[in-house]
């Protein structure tokens, strides 16, 4: 996701003597970025220069990253459920604990976000929603069945 070019335009203000001005810019910008010069004009006593602004590849590497390992977290608690509710196993407190626990480190993984993107950007929609949807659903089916089966319910 790039965003659109950012143009600079400095003119003189003075045409007849055409100074040559010697200009730099020092951009002080976020290390998740990468600027790039898309093109340079002259036009008449003025330069016009066009910036392309692009995420840094460090920075996609990271978030495809952290939606991988969200991912692997929702779909292993998912199985750990799946197992402990076809074993009828009863409440078992260690694995709820490490259910629960996830639920609650994904929410702080997701602010660890590079460039802390908002609510609704991609890294949720593609991970984050779904990984809590299925760990909230794991983790309601154990205590769901646990109960059941400590009750003295038979199915």
């Amino acid at each position: 996701m790039s965003a659109p070019p950012h143009r600079r335009a400095v003119r003189s203000t003075r045409p007849a003597a055409r100074p040559r001005v010697r200009i730099h810019a020092r951009v002080r910008a976020d290390p998740f970025f990468a600027f790039r010069q898309a093109e340079k004009q002259s036009e008449g006593f003025g330069i016009a220069v066009t910036e392309r602004i692009s995420r840094s590849r460090s920075t996609f590497i990271l978030a495809w990253f952290m939606m991988a390992a969200m991912w692997a977290l929702a779909l292993s608690a998912l199985v750990a459920a799946w197992l402990i509710v076809r074993r009828r196993r009863g409440i078992v407190r260690p694995a709820l604990g490490w259910m629960a626990a996830t639920l609650f480190a994904l929410v702080g993984m997701r602010n660890a976000a590079p460039g802390n993107p908002p609510i609704g950007s991609l890294l949720d929609h593609a991970a984050f929603f779904w990984a809590e949807l299925l760990v909230a659903v794991g983790l309601t089916m154990v205590v769901v069945r646990g109960a059941r089966i400590e009750g003295g319910h038979k199915d």
